[in-house]
């Protein structure tokens, strides 16, 4: 009748030309151990606290780390930030950045940590693909003391969490563990 909201519909519902809009980019999808968590924003909570950041930078390709690192009491004992120790985390722990012009699967952007103390490698990620982040190796603490490891087969946090091919949606927020 007169209504003004009134809509018409026109043309082919299905026709290609509606397809062809481009998607907005997806977060970074982060795999953890067998883990995988998609669309993150790139924060990893543990146990409720933010403590690492993975961003990638474009030329030259390259991870960039933000982390926080504790000891077994829970205290603070080093902070990296975009790849950067700050100044009392420098005589403990190390950082290898290897970056490219692109990603190759023999020889992917990565960052490494290693504490200079006992020699083992705190911390290791890669970049696999567009937008999906590796990380390979972890042997560090949380804000509560409680040692994280990460292999190629799971994740565990302390003694009473271990994630094994879990797939999580994060929705465009942190990956969140314990």
């Amino acid at each position: 009748m007169n209504n003004p909201l009134q809509i018409r519909t026109i043309g082919i519902t299905d026709s290609p030309e509606l397809i062809d809009i481009e998607k907005p980019e997806q977060g970074l999808e982060l795999h953890v151990g067998s883990n995988v968590f998609r669309n993150t924003n790139g924060v990893v909570k543990l146990q409720g606290k933010e403590q690492l950041v993975l961003e990638t930078q474009h030329q030259p390709l390259a991870l960039l780390l933000t982390m926080d690192l504790y000891d077994e009491q829970g205290t603070r004992v080093g902070h990296i930030r975009r790849n950067a120790l700050s100044a009392h985390s420098a005589g403990r722990f190390t950082i290898n950045v290897n970056a490219s012009d692109e990603a190759t699967p023999d020889d992917p952007p990565s960052v490494t940590v290693a504490d200079r103390t006992t020699g083992h490698t705190v911390f290791e990620a890669c970049f696999i693909q567009r937008r999906k982040i590796r990380i390979t190796v972890g042997h560090f603490y949380t804000h509560k003391g409680e040692l994280v490891t990460v292999s190629p087969h799971y994740c565990r946090i302390g003694t009473g969490l271990t994630l094994f091919g879990d797939v999580a949606e994060s929705r465009g927020s942190a990956a969140a563990i314990g």
